[in-house]
């Protein structure tokens, strides 16, 4: 079994929190309204499971020795109504430009990332879907 996870958040003031990992990396997490100094904590989420995903593609390309030119995923949340307000769907469109991934290897990829391999994603009450465009690679 894994060791168990450990954060800190603190609170600064108001809606305003600093996280800290266990390592002591730090991000700013922020409800306010004006002059927000970090993503709000369902940003965080929505923003966790697009590189899980991407972290898992990028080692799958690795290993078939392909240069990724450029490569980012856009997500869209749908949430649920009412209080909990968690993620009922996220959506996921993978854009690579990666010389020599033809399109049934790049969805092969992204569908093990997507729906097998990000915990994140595993973590979560959403439907997941996804889409991959392969774009020209341009230097």
């Amino acid at each position: 079994m894994n060791e168990p996870k450990k954060a800190t958040v603190h609170h600064l003031v108001d809606k305003r929190f600093v996280g800290i990992t266990a390592e002591g990396l730090r991000i700013m997490i922020d409800g306010e309204s004006h002059a927000t100094t970090g993503p709000r904590p369902m940003d965080l989420v929505l923003n966790a499971v697009g590189a899980c995903a991407a972290y898992d593609v990028v080692e799958m390309l690795k290993k078939r020795q392909l240069t990724i030119k450029q490569y980012r995923v856009e997500l869209t949340g749908e949430r649920a109504e009412g209080t909990p307000a968690y993620y009922t769907h996220i959506h996921a469109v993978h854009h690579l430009a990666v010389p020599g991934l033809d399109q049934r290897t790049a969805e092969r990829f992204v569908g093990l990332a997507m729906t097998k391999y990000c915990s994140v994603a595993a973590s979560l009450k959403a439907e997941v879907s996804y889409a991959v465009v392969l774009e020209p690679a341009t230097d």
